[in-house]
């Protein structure tokens, strides 16, 4: 489950992910562009500097896992919605031993069979939807 090492240099969609969290969080990477510059790493050193993490520019598991929790929003997602609290619903759900597939902030048909299984086991409605009673368990999770 581990999620993608970055630093400067890097490029690509988890990039993006991470430049719209910091941004989300309100840090300031530049442009979601997907490439991981100077703008990026002084965003990513400016929150591990917020978050007591060590600051070195590099986004690792520590940093993921901050960025992650960071957003505490609890908006209602479902099949298609992207962004931070689909990353937290995702890591806490895998942490909790149900498979979504990975970590990447994209809830897709993974994650909403992991959702309905996970509904199931708690005794919640099992439509795949995480809203205000299937986060309040998700969130749970992490206690």
């Amino acid at each position: 489950m581990a999620e993608p090492l970055l630093k400067k240099g890097s490029s690509g969609l988890a990039v993006k992910q991470l430049q719209q969290a910091l941004s989300d969080l309100g840090y300031h990477p530049g442009a979601a562009d997907g490439q991981f510059g100077s703008k990026t790493e002084a965003a990513v050193k400016s929150f591990q500097g917020d978050h007591d993490i060590a600051v070195d520019g590099i986004v690792g598991d520590i940093t993921w896992l901050n960025i992650d929790e960071a957003d505490t929003s609890n908006p209602t997602i479902k099949k298609g919605s992207t962004g931070s609290p689909v990353r937290r619903a995702q890591k806490r759900l895998t942490l909790g031993g149900y498979d979504t597939g990975g970590v990447d902030g994209i809830f897709g048909a993974n994650t909403e069979s992991a959702v309905k299984r996970f509904q199931k086991d708690f005794g919640l409605a099992q439509d795949g939807i995480v809203g205000p009673k299937t986060w309040d368990k998700i969130d749970s999770l992490g206690d």
